[in-house]
């Protein structure tokens, strides 16, 4: 019998939007680490413990999927009640949540599996060794797999020994002996092509400058990493180097992942499909400082035609045109003073917008930067500041619903998450209970 609020969503969905190339480098900001794998069964319905409530009693209320500090899973709650829906293992969702790519290790073996959220079974697969599916930067959500779904790249848990980098490629149906890719260096995951035959990998080179690296294609066929490397299209001399923050990806196969760099952050924009690619420099105010160069966020508009950065700890924010792959306006604000990633959607309700650093509404009239002097409201025709939300309260992740206006923010002390109305910026309430570490998903329940 399933509890009260997961009968009323009778399917989970989650669409999450999103580490590619790099200008200059210097020392890596620092990011949290990926939670260690750990061996998962199904999707499990949590029985209820709260009391039955009426739809009437929720009234803009929300279903959030979130983890908690030292717990490896997620957990699908209500937003007033804290009621545990459901846990599910982290992994790789396909639109709909309807299915879900894990990868789980007990240090000698590694079973991947294609899960169904709420049935048991389905397809599985055991490979010898320690993997785990990539992240790009901070972002907690695994990727790995291709955009049509059926190619799957594992990394090694373990890192590089006597100068090569592992890399496993499985089919999306599980039911063929995986390739073991080695390739002589340090290389990191990137990128995949939309139909997963090529695999684009990060090449760390020695330096100077600190961070120096190249990107580089492999067939993820024959494991074969092709002759030369993924180069500036815009025909750039300045090294690569650098570490990626965040990452989004289009339907198109561009793939634009946001660096942090010595002298200014940038965008490497690469097309996954045509293996070439081009680098969009950021204002470099504030590059000197490594924690503020961490707060940029990159997110794309509701419209699609372009790309939104912002950084509320320096007080930036950058609109990039697409297909144009150029600066289209910038502004600066008075930056937030510290006191101290996607669409998503739960069964057939469409959700909000969430991310690490920045979310845009749903409605498209707002931005909101986040960082740990709080979060910035930004008018999205012009970029302007418009609004403080939280000010001096550090805030490690935001969700919005599809409305715009209630905005949900994981505060960092405690790991709380307090709901805000998106407009005025006042405080409607809190979720119950403390040590939530991720929030990735939210909509009206």
């Amino acid at each position: 019998m399933l509890p009260t609020a997961l009968a009323r969503r009778p399917l989970i969905a989650l669409l999450v939007a999103l580490e590619v190339i790099a200008c200059t480098g210097k020392a890596p900001p620092s990011v949290t680490s990926p939670v260690p794998a750990t061996q998962y069964a199904s999707p499990t319905p949590v029985a209820s413990t709260a009391p039955a409530m009426n739809p009437g009693d929720v009234s803009g209320d929300a279903g959030l999927l979130i983890g908690r500090a030292g717990d490896p899973d997620l957990h699908l709650i209500v937003a007033s009640t804290n009621e545990r829906v459901m846990d599910l293992p982290p992994g790789v969702p396909d639109q709909t949540w309807g299915r879900l790519l894990t990868a789980a290790t007990d240090g000698t073996s590694t079973v991947v599996r294609d899960l169904t959220v709420y049935e048991t079974g389905g397809p599985r697969q055991t490979v010898a060794g320690a993997w785990r599916l990539p992240v790009i930067g901070a972002d907690p959500t695994p990727v790995g797999v291709s955009d049509n779904g059926q190619t799957i790249v594992l990394v090694e848990q373990a890192p590089a020994t006597a100068g090569t980098t592992r890399f496993a490629v499985l089919r999306r149906t599980l039911d063929a002996k995986p390739r073991i890719i080695e390739l002589k260096g340090s290389f990191a995951y990137d990128a995949m092509s939309h139909d997963g035959r090529i695999l684009y990998v990060v090449e760390h080179l020695s330096g100077p400058p600190d961070g120096h690296y190249q990107v580089r294609a492999v067939d993820t066929a024959t494991g074969a990493l092709q002759h030369g490397v993924v180069v500036d299209k815009s025909g750039g001399n300045e090294p690569m180097a650098g570490w990626p923050i965040a990452q989004v990806r289009r339907p198109d196969g561009m793939v634009f992942t946001l660096y942090h760099g010595a002298e200014h952050p940038f965008i490497h924009a690469l097309n996954s499909t045509d293996g070439w690619a081009l680098c969009i420099d950021l204002p470099a105010a504030g590059a000197a400082d490594t924690a503020a160069s961490a707060d940029w966020g990159l997110a794309a508009t509701v419209d699609g035609s372009s790309l939104v950065a912002a950084n509320a700890t320096l007080g930036l924010a950058v609109e990039i045109d697409l297909p144009d792959l150029a600066i289209a306006r910038s502004r600066s604000f008075a930056p937030s003073a510290a006191a101290g990633i996607s669409l998503a959607k739960f069964g057939h309700e469409v959700g909000g917008n969430v991310g690490r650093r920045l979310v845009v509404s749903p409605v498209g009239s707002a931005i909101f930067a986040a960082g740990p002097g709080g979060i910035v409201r930004i008018t999205a025709s012009d970029l302007s500041m418009s609004g403080r939300l939280l000010e001096g309260v550090a805030v490690d992740a935001m969700a919005i619903t599809p409305d715009g206006g209630t905005l949900y923010a994981l505060v960092h002390a405690g790991g709380h998450i307090v709901k805000l109305d998106a407009v005025s910026g006042k405080q409607l309430g809190q979720v119950p209970g403390s040590g939530f570490d991720r929030l990735l998903a939210v909509i009206p329940w």
